[in-house]
C-alpha cells in the first residue's frame, strides 16, 4: 500500500487518511491536520466566531 508524507505533521498515511480536497491540488495533509488548519484560519479571520461560515464572512465581511 503507497503512503504519503503529510505536509504538516510528517507523519505517514494512507491515501484514505488524507483531507481528498487538499490532495486534488497536490498537497498532502492528514485528516486531523487539514481540521486543524481549517479551525486556524477560521479562528484568524474570525476571532470571535461572529459567522456561521466562509461563505457568510464573504456576504457580510468587511
Amino acid at each position: 500500500m503507497e503512503k504519503y508524507i503529510c505536509n504538516e505533521c510528517g507523519g505517514e498515511f494512507s491515501k484514505n487518511q488524507l483531507d481528498s480536497e487538499l490532495l486534488v491540488d497536490g498537497e498532502s495533509f492528514c485528516k486531523g491536520c487539514a481540521s486543524s488548519l481549517m479551525e486556524a484560519g477560521r479562528d484568524f479571520v474570525d476571532p470571535n466566531h461572529n459567522f456561521d461560515s466562509y461563505e457568510d464572512w464573504d456576504k457580510n465581511g468587511r
